[in-house]
């Protein structure tokens, strides 16, 4: 991964974006898009089987297959989808540890699972990816790091997250 970027450091050399950093912001973005994905498409709606074709985000276009249901007794939501993925767009803005501005951006295509189970109090869900195109930026302070990957991607989201993009773990 090379960074491209007119700034310096304090020591005069480029100014990059960690790999902590640039993985987070991927991850961050991705974990978002999954859940805009469900909350705009099957929060809220008729449980069992899902087969529809829809707009993602931020453009591009995605099909949900699979099955949810809800436990009304203990209010427990539980998924085993596939999203698959034809250039879904998605812009995630966070805040850094500096408190400037961090913009992640990513194009996804491929498929991936959204499995487990989740309720107002608890999550626990993972995702799955063996072959996921991820193209897209992570940027803070003028800086920009770019990827345009395909690889595995395994998100687990429980308590914490952790994310494993193309072999490079983080999590939060």
């Amino acid at each position: 991964m090379l960074t491209s970027s007119c700034e310096t450091d304090s020591t005069g050399d480029p100014a990059t974006i960690s790999d902590d950093n640039f993985y987070t912001g991927l991850g961050a973005a991705i974990v978002n898009c999954y859940n805009d994905i469900y909350n705009q498409n099957l929060a809220g709606k008729p449980t069992g089987a899902q087969s529809k074709t829809v707009n993602g985000p931020l453009g591009g276009t995605l099909t949900i297959t699979g099955t949810t249901s809800i436990d009304n007794t203990h209010n427990i939501t539980t998924t085993d989808l596939v999203f698959n993925m034809n250039s879904v767009k998605y812009s995630y803005s966070y805040g850094g540890t500096s408190g400037k501005d961090w913009v992640a951006e990513v194009t996804l295509t491929g498929s991936s699972t959204y499995s487990g189970s989740f309720s107002s109090t608890y999550t626990s869900v993972n995702h799955q990816a063996n072959n996921l195109r991820v193209v897209g930026s992570v940027t803070n302070a003028g800086i920009v790091r770019n990827i345009d990957q395909t690889g595995s991607v395994v998100i687990n989201r429980s308590s914490n997250i952790s994310v494993t993009i193309f072999g490079h773990t983080v999590s939060w």
